[in-house]
């Protein structure tokens, strides 16, 4: 398919070298002078090195430019229906020299149409974003994104202390996903009924084989040797400002001696690195929500400093916007925001 000189085509190798040129400049643009450019290794390791595959969708210029980028990263969701696979669509970009060069719906629009069409080929059953402004626009015109809901954040301040541990829980700070994560996933997922699984491939490829791993921590909560719980903690930062973050979670819902044991982790870290807020993100009808309510966490607008909404569009699967809206259960970790 060729638009104006403009072949749109899936990624082929060697096409990272392009796309991280291209990417590089058009974050450079966006993010200031604080952004930090993107490496190879960590190209690879979200699109090459993740067990259930890769997503893009690339318009490439005749000498080789990567003009336009529709990318998403596929991830395995356990659901009423079964195994299903769902993509969180990342890193969209137009090169900036040809943002104006065509007429509407322009090249993210013509980029991105072929990315869906070939998820319904494949069986994608859920596309996923947090979209800004400008691509939310746009999507919702012309790629069929559609709203679920804006997603607001559980802020704790930290001057309200460090919260105590339960008596009889062990807490340890790992470097390797415990080899008994897989049982304890189970018991998460009996409480559960839409979630993306978090089993041990996942998230030994999504926190410690990633380049940024020396930004996560990993906690273990341990009764009697069981594994009661794990979280995923970023203590250096979060959406809010001045914030250490909870990115993910797994504890069954009715244990509340891990909950508090590893939120006296969560507080008491946050504390030692001199942030200001303990922030995570749940969705609100969650028993995760309310638990952490009762640990002194507060519903604050994400719009208080950038509004940040989850879009969706149903591509391959019998779930409905109501199913994902009361079942959908995610934590930070989630999408590319943790």
């Amino acid at each position: 398919m060729t638009i104006p000189d403009l072949t749109i085509r899936p990624y082929q190798p060697g096409d990272e070298h392009g796309i991280l040129q291209t990417f590089n400049l058009v974050f450079r643009e966006v993010c200031g002078p604080d952004y930090v450019d993107r490496t190879l290794e960590q190209w690879r390791w979200q699109y090459l090195d993740n067990p259930v595959g890769q997503r893009m969708s690339l318009a490439v210029a005749p000498d080789g430019t990567i003009v336009s980028q529709y990318a998403g990263v596929p991830l395995l969701a356990d659901t009423p229906h079964g195994e299903q696979i769902f993509v969180h669509c990342v890193d969209s970009m137009t090169h900036p020299d040809y943002r104006a060069g065509l007429k509407r719906p322009g090249i993210f629009v013509i980029t991105g149409l072929p990315f869906s069409a070939h998820s319904r080929k494949i069986g994608d059953a859920v596309l996923y974003g947090f979209p800004v402004d400008v691509a939310f626009r746009i999507g919702s015109r012309y790629l069929e994104y559609h709203f679920l809901r804006v997603i607001d954040f559980l802020i704790r301040d930290v001057a309200l202390g460090v919260l105590d541990p339960a008596p009889g829980i062990e807490l340890t700070r790992v470097t390797e996903v415990p080899a008994d994560v897989d049982d304890l996933y189970r018991r998460v997922r009996a409480d559960k009924q839409l979630l993306l699984r978090r089993d041990r491939r996942y998230l030994d490829w999504r926190y410690v084989k990633n380049p940024s791993r020396a930004d996560y921590e990993l906690w273990t909560a341990r009764r009697g040797g069981q594994l009661a719980g794990l979280m995923v903690l970023k203590p250096g930062s979060g959406l809010a400002p001045d914030a250490a973050t909870v990115a993910d979670w797994m504890v069954p819902e009715a244990d509340a001696a891990a909950t508090s044991s590893l939120l006296h982790v969560a507080t008491r870290r946050a504390a030692e690195e001199g942030k200001q807020r303990l922030m995570t993100v749940f969705p609100e009808w969650s028993s995760e929500w309310r638990a952490f309510e009762q640990h002194g966490f507060v519903k604050t607008p994400s719009k208080n400093w950038l509004e940040r909404r989850l879009v969706f569009l149903i591509t391959g699967s019998p779930l409905t916007e109501a199913g994902l809206q009361a079942q959908w259960w995610y934590a930070l970790g989630d999408s590319d925001l943790a």
